[in-house]
């Protein structure tokens, strides 16, 4: 395989690039965020407000169990919505800057 010669400093002050690389970093981080304290509730409510998990919602589960589960959905959530934004968003820019070196 042949190796081509990129100038990756012209890559790396592309303004595509830099548009993509921004709109990357705004979103990965802000989801980080996000994510982390929906984790992070997990031990403040247990260890601030412990009644609120012995609140039965169906037969011997209660909240407790049912917030746990939630981190999954909002975890899987999460990497459906990027998934979704990376192939509206993200490929498209990454296509522009594509064309943009040719």
């Amino acid at each position: 395989m042949a190796e081509k010669n990129l100038d990756w400093e012209m890559i790396a002050n592309n303004s595509k690039f830099l548009e993509l690389k921004s709109k990357k970093r705004n979103f990965l981080f802000s989801w980080w965020v996000i994510s982390t304290l929906y984790y992070l509730l997990l031990p403040v409510l247990s260890g601030y407000f412990p009644e609120l998990f012995r609140i039965r919602v169906v037969g011997p589960i209660n909240f407790g169990y049912v917030f746990i589960l939630s981190q999954f959905v909002v975890a899987i959530g999460v990497a459906a919505y990027y998934a979704h934004v990376a192939n509206k968003d993200f490929d498209r820019l990454t296509k522009q800057l594509l064309d943009a070196l040719q």
